[in-house]
Formats: structure tokens, sequence, C-alpha cells
């Protein structure tokens, strides 16, 4: 005669609580917090061409994703904003082209997961506030797109990207991540009054509060125009 095997009440508790529904629920908030805790990417570097490369950051993904306030009264030198930059469809910009308008600069990459969720927000707010005197530029560098203009351009034209793009050796995005003293991730973004105060620095992308974070600091950087 077979003996049947009996089971322990510790198993049962077991079965009983692993339910189809709670295993369902368990692996779709792992997936939720594995979405959020990725607020920024690794940059490849961020440095001036010729120098030694930035400090590298750790491999965990950062997770302060709110503004930075740069250095008190910290302004863009004229030397930077008079830099002649080239942009990723063959034409040269420089940042004094636009004294008069309010910029937000943003350093990313298309392989960046954040970034990607941002370049949206960037749009909406290109299209939102073109009639009130905003500029964005994009960023991507040479060196975290391996050299490959042809890629950029494509993925940039496939999101509708209505905003310049310039195509950077690190001759732009040093100077600006040095100058708030930041690290070498990606998205950044910087929001800048038109004399060249840096209103506030961005790290990272959250999606819940960085959008209206950034305008807040378009609107402050809109009542420095008034001033002027």
């Amino acid at each position: 005669m077979a003996l049947s095997k009996q089971t322990s009440p510790k198993q049962t508790d077991r079965k009983s609580f692993w339910t189809p529904g709670r295993i369902v629920l368990t692996l779709a908030g792992a997936g939720l917090i594995g979405a959020l805790g990725l607020s920024s990417c690794n940059s490849t570097e961020v440095t001036k061409p010729g120098n030694a490369p930035a400090n590298r950051v750790a491999n965990a993904p950062a997770t302060n994703v709110a503004p930075a306030n740069p250095p008190a009264n910290m302004s863009l030198s004229p030397e930077l904003r008079d830099t002649k930059l080239q942009t990723l469809d063959g034409d040269s910009l420089k940042l004094s082209d636009f004294k008069d308008k309010v910029l937000i600069v943003n350093l990313w990459a298309t392989w960046c997961g954040p970034c990607r969720l941002e370049m949206p927000e960037l749009v909406k707010m290109s299209n939102e506030y073109k009639s009130r005197s905003l500029v964005v530029l994009g960023v991507a560098t040479t060196y975290n797109e391996r050299n490959d203009p042809a890629h950029v351009k494509e993925y940039v034209k496939s999101q509708n990207v209505p905003y310049k793009i310039i195509w950077d050796d690190g001759t732009l995005a040093g100077p600006l991540v040095e100058a708030v003293q930041g690290r070498s991730v990606i998205p950044q973004s910087f929001v800048i009054a038109p004399g060249g105060r840096i209103v506030k620095h961005f790290t990272g992308f959250n999606p819940y509060s960085t959008p209206q974070l950034m305008r807040q600091a378009v609107e402050e950087a809109l009542n420095d125009k008034g001033k002027t």
C-alpha cells in the first residue's frame, strides 16, 4: 500500500499566500520600482577637448533628480557664450546668438532611457514657451554617441524634435558641468536667463516632478528677462 505524501501546515500557508494575483502584483511592483529608480545614466565622459576626462560616476543609477542650485551668482563666461558650436545639421551657432532669450540646454544621448523619457517633455515646453522667448537646445556629444551623427539624426527625426541639436565634442558640455560642479551623468539640463545666469541645474529626470520644476525655473528666468 503506497503511503501518501503529507503536506505540512507551513507548506500549505506558503501555497495559499502566493496566489496568481499576488504574484502578478509583486512582479508589477518590482518593475515599477526599477523603472522609477533609473533616473539618470552614466555619461562616457564630460570633458573639454584636450583635457583629462572628468571623474567617472559609479555604475549605480543616480537618484537625485531635484534641481540643484548652481553656485551663487553663477553666470556663463563671455568666452563660453561666444564659442562657436556645430549643430547636427552642419550649421553653426553660439549661445550669445540667443542673448535675449531664455535657454534650456539639455545634455542627452539616444541610448539613455531617462533622456528618452524627458525628450517629449522638452518638446512640449519648446512649443508651449516659444512665443515667450524660450529656446531649447539639445546637446548630443560625440563620445556618448560613438561619433555617429547619422544615428542621432535618425532618432531626432523619429521623435519630431523641433529644436536644434548641438553636435558637441565636449567644448560646451564640459564647461557647463564644471561650472555647476556637476557629475558625468545624463540627462542634465541648464535653465539660463538672458543675461547668462544659470537659474537652475537639473540632474536626471523624474517624470512626476522634473517637468513642473523646470517650468518654474523657466518662469523665474523669464522674470529676469523682464528686468533687463
